[in-house]
């Protein structure tokens, strides 16, 4: 081996510290993006292929009851190819008799030819007999029922029945939708048995043709819903899907996407670290470069050394990031299947990913030691051999010089690593940055945080009841309320209408659903932001107030402006948008409002309403909690027939629960970048003493003692996070807004406004505390163990 290339070998052995800063440099950067792009790309593959694996029904149309004869006509009709009826029975469950639930049960003709939106097993059996009951499950929803547990069915007339659950099972069909009830499925024979005729009320198809085209399929269902409602039935809701799309397959990739966008600033990070790093190393070997020249050494070999050095350095990272971010990668994949209720294709390594990698590994460090090495191997023998070596210091500053002055009072070791801090200012720079934008990422994502979840309660400012009583059909509001203000902690009762509804085009295409809610006039319980125009005016008719998802069919639509609307399937007619409120179109359909008396007059309902909103004394969720399992127990011994009562904090916690799963990958990115940054000041606190070695010596020539090194050392390092810190609060504000922008264009599809937290940057600086006085201690117990004879003779 040629002589430059043990160099190259021994400078990798010789300063371990070194080495294993620069390859954890690299290797973070890799490993990010790395199990971010493997875990994107098997997302984008896998999900949709297991999603077309279940047979998806193209179209859903939920209506009125109907039986086979219905399904057989339309299984007849041109470009139809399969037809399935099921029963959506909404009931309440319970194991103890005490804590209620509601469900909906899906009655299923026969599970061993049932084709379209098949489910899967997850535990237990995947076919029920009679009398027995597979329970959905969905990690986002999750029941709390299992295999083995015996359930007391309530009906909506009150009569129970008895059932175990034999088995667990996923349906890819339903996920996503946190706020609808769990699913309980159930043969034709139990039906009967709980006292149900045979009948539907969905029907799911698969079109023959243009299964991968939405257009296609919404012309299918457009002919479908014409013959289904010349049968005099009402449709009140239809939906279309691409067989190989699964549901939530946007929103999961884009918050990956997300991730990805965090994970290429770890990777330029990540560079900056490299670039202080190999600036010093051609410092330090400045001398070194000088001698090989002087002996014969041209530019290129040097440069060629260097090079070869880099890449050592990216072959060790990838060693180390591509296993570990193609586990990682999968897993985080798995995690997020595992939320949809979708499989994976297995465990695999990505070449696409593994080819980013090495790219990465290979480019970034390469840019970053160019500058370095470049200006090192043009150094001149002169030059090089004139420079007083690693133990060189900067040149004085007016400006700290005039602080000194100031600052007589201040012991002169606290000075001097004020001073030290500064000495080096190019390599103060890019610490500073990778500190400051780890920072800035980690503030940033408490504040989106933050955001999302002031979203959440501004989406909660329609659902503000403290309990919510839900019955099977309308009761008139006097009767209603003579019950619930018998039951003590009920201060204030609102009757709430609703209907669902449907934008029309003029050749009476469905546009969008609506689900359109009437409180009553001086409602207490809603706090809707207006975005523009105005609210409803006591007894207004012919006019809704809706939310900005219409927006997304209707861009150019302004307060004044009429659509046409069906309601509850009447014929439809002009209806004026006075306003626009922000809210979610997650939820799927547009939210509008109405007027209580105005809707209950369109739907010949007066004075009546299936939802009660309650006010009361209870604030707690446990409270909230108990008051609803008694508003339950006590109307229905009054005769009432009770669907379902929900407290609101529980509402609000189910809303959250997507968020949270957002926030905590962000959290992760969060902490890889603080990671990030501790490399890069541990770096670069190894290098500023490796630097003033003599220095050291002469500190403890004059009666430093170990104490005294090592604060000095400390105190550098703090003041060093303390300015990323400072630093980092301001650059979170533009970071803040833009990492907002992107997720709620992924996760919402609408802009939300950004609330600052003091908690990130609370949390930071105790953060960067502990990272500095790390990343200062092992340098700074270094610095003090050296004796004066060994840093005196340090060349």
């Amino acid at each position: 081996m040629k002589p430059r290339w043990r160099k190259v070998i021994a400078d990798i052995g010789d300063s371990k510290m070194r080495t294993i800063l620069v390859v954890a440099s690299i290797a973070v950067g890799v490993f990010a993006v790395g199990a971010i792009a493997s875990a994107y790309i098997i997302m984008a593959a896998d999900i949709n292929t297991s999603y077309a694996a279940i047979n998806p029904a193209n179209i859903e149309i939920v209506t009125d009851f109907f039986d086979d004869d219905l399904i057989e006509a339309v299984e007849k009709m041109d470009g139809v190819a399969e037809v399935e009826g099921e029963l959506i029975l909404g009931v309440r469950a319970s194991v103890d008799g005490d804590e209620w639930q509601s469900i909906d049960l899906v009655v299923v003709e026969d599970f061993d030819s049932r084709n379209i939106n098949q489910i899967e097993s997850y535990d237990g059996e995947l076919l029920a007999e009679d009398r027995q009951l597979l329970m959905g499950f969905e990690s986002l929803k999750d029941s709390g029922y299992r295999t083995g547990d015996i359930l007391t069915i309530q009906m909506p007339e009150g009569t129970e029945r008895v059932m175990p659950v034999v088995g667990l099972v996923t349906d890819q069909s339903s996920v996503g939708n946190v706020a609808a009830p769990s699913l309980g499925y159930v043969n034709r024979a139990t039906l009967e048995w709980l006292g149900r005729p045979s009948y539907y009320n969905r029907l799911n198809i698969v079109v023959s043709e243009g299964q991968d085209d939405l257009a296609i399929i919404e012309a299918i269902a457009e002919t479908i819903e014409e013959r289904v409602e010349k049968t005099g039935r009402n449709i009140y809701r239809i939906q279309t899907r691409l067989t190989d799309e699964h549901p939530m397959a946007d929103l999961i990739l884009a918050v990956l996407g997300v991730l990805g966008a965090l994970g290429v600033l770890v990777m330029l990070l990540s560079g900056s670290l490299i670039f202080n790093t190999l600036n010093a190393l051609l410092s330090q070997h400045l001398r070194q470069i000088g001698v090989m020249k002087l002996v014969g050494a041209r530019s290129q070999q040097i440069s060629g050394m260097y090079i070869l050095l880099i890449l050592i350095y990216g072959a060790i990272a990838l060693v180390i990031s591509i296993p570990t971010a193609a586990v990682a990668g999968y897993y985080l994949a798995k995690f997020i299947a595992d939320l949809m209720n979708a499989n994976l294709q297995g465990f695999r390594v990505i070449p696409a990913a593994m080819g980013l990698q090495v790219a990465i590994a290979v480019i970034v460090p390469l840019l970053a030691g160019f500058f370095p090495i470049n200006r090192g191997a043009k150094t001149t023998v002169r030059r090089a051999l004139s420079d007083s070596g690693i133990g060189s210091q900067a040149g004085h500053s007016s400006a700290l010089d005039g602080v000194s002055r100031w600052l007589k009072w201040v012991s002169r070791p606290l000075l001097l690593s004020v001073r030290n801090t500064f000495r080096r200012k190019g390599r103060l720079a890019l610490t500073l940055f990778t500190l400051t934008m780890a920072g800035a990422i980690f503030i940033a994502v408490f504040n989106v945080r933050d955001s999302l979840e002031s979203f959440i309660d501004q989406v909660g400012r329609h659902f503000l009841a403290d309990v919510t009583v839900y019955f099977d059909w309308p009761y008139r509001a006097s009767k209603v309320e003579r019950a619930v203000f018998e039951i003590e902690g009920i201060t204030g009762m609102e009757a709430w209408a609703a209907a669902v509804g449907e934008v029309l085009d003029e050749d009476d295409h469905v546009v969008e659903n609506l689900q359109i809610f009437a409180p009553p006039a001086d409602s207490a319980l809603l706090d809707a932001d207006i975005l523009a125009g105005r609210w409803l005016l006591p007894g207004e008719k012919d006019a809704l107030v809706l939310s900005d998802s219409i927006l997304n069919d209707y861009p150019d639509l302004q307060p004044g402006d009429q659509l046409r609307i069906s309601i509850m399937g009447q014929r439809a007619k002009p209806y004026t948008i006075v306003g626009l409120f922000r809210f979610t179109d997650m939820v799927g359909d547009t939210l509008g409002y109405s007027e209580f008396d105005v809707l209950n007059e369109i739907m010949h309902t007066p004075d009546q309403a299936v939802s009660y909103r309650l006010i009361a004394s209870a604030q707690t969720m446990a409270e909230q909690g108990d008051l609803s399992r008694q508003m339950d127990r006590y109307l229905r011994s009054r005769g009432f027939k009770v669907s379902y009562v929900e407290s609101g904090l529980v509402t609000r916690s189910e809303m959250g629960k997507e968020i949270d799963v957002l926030v905590v990958f962000l959290l992760i990115m969060a902490l890889l970048t603080a990671f990030v940054g501790s490399i890069g000041l541990a770096g670069t606190m190894g290098m500023n003493v490796l630097e003033r070695t003599r220095e050291i010596g002469v500190m403890r020539a004059i009666g430093a003692d170990d104490f005294a090194i090592m604060k000095s050392v400390v105190i550098e390092g703090m003041l060093i996070g303390f300015i990323s810190w400072l630093l980092g609060i301001a650059l979170s504000f533009p970071i803040s807004s833009m990492l907002l922008k992107i997720v709620g264009d992924a996760m919402i599809n609408a802009a939300l406004p950004l609330k600052i937290t003091p908690i990130g940057s609370v949390l930071w600086l105790g953060v960067v505390v502990v990272l500095s006085a790390i990343a200062s201690l092992i340098p700074a117990r270094n610095a003090s163990r050296l004796t004066i004879r060994e840093v005196l003779a340090y060349e």
